[in-house]
């Protein structure tokens, strides 16, 4: 499988219900990912903010070791905004 944030390779560690959870070798680590926010990346065709995403996965490692990426998290701060839009 592909890491939904930075599109490298990766694996699903686990496929529970409402959640994803993956392990990127390329930089994003171990996280969760909402279910319906995996829908939602695949049916809209949207993307992550790279850089910002780890960057929010790094501080939320402070308080959970596996942070889980809400579909509000993503609406939020993490979506991938052309310059241009």
């Amino acid at each position: 499988m592909k890491c939904l944030i930075c599109q490298a390779a990766a694996r699903t560690v686990h496929a529970l219900g409402d959640w994803f959870e993956v392990k990127c070798s390329a930089g994003c680590g171990h996280f969760r990912v909402s279910a319906n926010l995996a829908g939602k990346l695949a049916l809209k065709n949207e993307s992550f903010d790279v850089e910002r995403t780890r960057r929010w996965l790094d501080m939320s490692r402070n308080d959970e070791p596996v942070p889980l990426i809400s579909t509000y998290d993503y609406s939020v701060s993490l979506l991938h905004r052309d310059a241009d839009a």
